[in-house]
C-alpha cells in the first residue's frame, strides 16, 4: 500500500490574507477606463455656440431698449399733441364765447329797431286803407319815410368760419359742444338767407316814389299834400306791396329772435360744460 499521502481537495475557503485572483467583469472595466478627452471640434463647437447665445441675448436686449425708447418718445409726442390740442381748444372756445356774446348784443339792438319798423309799418298800411289819406298824405309819408330801409345785423363769425374751413371743429371734444355751435351756425344762416330776399324785395319796392308829391310835401311840410294822380293810381299795388314786405320783415325778426336766443344758449351751455367763469 502507497503511503504516500494523497491531498483531497479541500473545501476550505481562502485565508483573509490569501488573495483571490480574479478577473474583474467587463462593465467594471469600462466603467474604470477613464473617459477620453474632447475633441478640438466639439470644444470649438461648444465654444461658438456659447458666444452665439450671448450675442443674440445682447442683441436681444438693444432690440428691447431700442423699442421702449421709440415707444416712449411716441408716447410723448401723442402727450403734446393732445396738450397742444387741449390748449387749442380752450383757446377756440373763449374766442368762439366773445363772438357769441357780441353776437347777441348786436342782434338785440337790431331785433329793437325791426319791431320798430315793423310797428310803424303797421301804421302806415292802416293810413293808406283810410280815404282821407288820398286827399292829405302828410301823416303817412312822414311815417313811411321814418321806416324805410332795413336794420342790417352781421354775426361775427370769425372762430366759427375757423373752426369750419380749416378743420378744427375736431378740437371741440365735447359733442353736445360742437353740436351747437353747428346749429346756431345754421340758425345765422336761414338768418342770411331770409335778410337776402328782404333786400331784394326792398329794390322793387318803387311804389314809395310815385304815391307823394315830394316837392310840396318838403316845401311845406305842414300844409296838406295829396297824392299825385299817379299814386291814386297805384295806390292798391302800393299797399300790397307794403304788406308782403312787412310780413317778410315779421320772418325776418322770428329768424333773429332764434338767432339772439341760442346765442344767449349756446353761451351759458359752452361756460356749464367747461367750467368757464361769466
Amino acid at each position: 500500500m502507497d503511503d504516500r499521502h494523497i491531498e483531497e481537495p479541500s473545501n476550505k475557503t481562502p485565508g483573509i490574507g490569501e488573495v483571490l485572483h480574479t478577473e474583474p467583469p467587463e462593465s467594471v472595466k469600462k466603467n474604470d477606463e477613464h473617459p477620453s478627452p474632447p475633441l478640438k471640434e466639439d470644444h470649438d463647437k461648444t465654444r461658438l455656440l456659447h458666444a452665439f447665445a450671448k450675442r443674440a441675448r445682447d442683441h436681444f436686449f438693444d432690440f428691447i431698449l431700442l423699442f421702449l425708447a421709440v415707444f416712449c418718445g411716441f408716447l410723448a409726442d401723442n402727450w403734446r399733441e393732445k396738450l397742444s390740442e387741449h390748449q387749442r381748444e380752450k383757446i377756440f372756445i373763449r374766442s368762439l364765447i366773445e363772438d357769441v356774446i357780441s353776437d347777441t348784443i348786436g342782434s338785440g339792438k337790431t331785433l329793437n329797431r325791426l319791431r320798430t319798423m315793423n310797428a310803424g309799418l303797421d301804421s302806415v298800411l292802416v293810413l293808406l286803407s283810410d280815404p282821407e289819406t288820398v286827399k292829405n298824405s302828410n301823416e303817412v309819408f312822414s311815417l313811411w319815410t321814418k321806416n324805410l330801409g332795413m336794420e342790417v345785423f352781421v354775426s361775427n363769425d370769425r372762430t366759427i368760419q375757423q373752426l369750419k374751413s380749416n378743420g378744427e371743429l375736431r378740437l371741440i371734444r365735447k359733442k353736445e359742444v360742437s353740436d351747437m355751435i353747428m346749429k346756431y351756425d345754421q340758425t345765422l344762416k336761414r338768418y342770411y338767407t331770409q335778410s337776402d330776399l328782404m333786400y331784394s324785395a326792398l329794390t322793387n319796392l318803387t311804389y314809395y316814389s310815385q304815391l307823394f308829391d315830394f316837392i310840396s310835401l318838403n316845401r311845406n311840410p305842414g300844409v296838406p299834400a295829396p297824392m299825385t294822380e299817379q299814386g291814386k293810381q297805384v295806390l292798391n299795388q302800393a299797399y300790397s306791396h307794403l304788406f308782403l314786405w312787412n310780413r317778410g320783415l315779421m320772418g325776418l325778426i322770428s329768424y333773429l329772435e332764434a338767432v339772439n336766443t341760442e346765442g344767449s344758449e349756446l353761451v351759458t351751455f359752452i361756460q356749464d360744460q367747461y367750467r368757464l367763469k361769466d
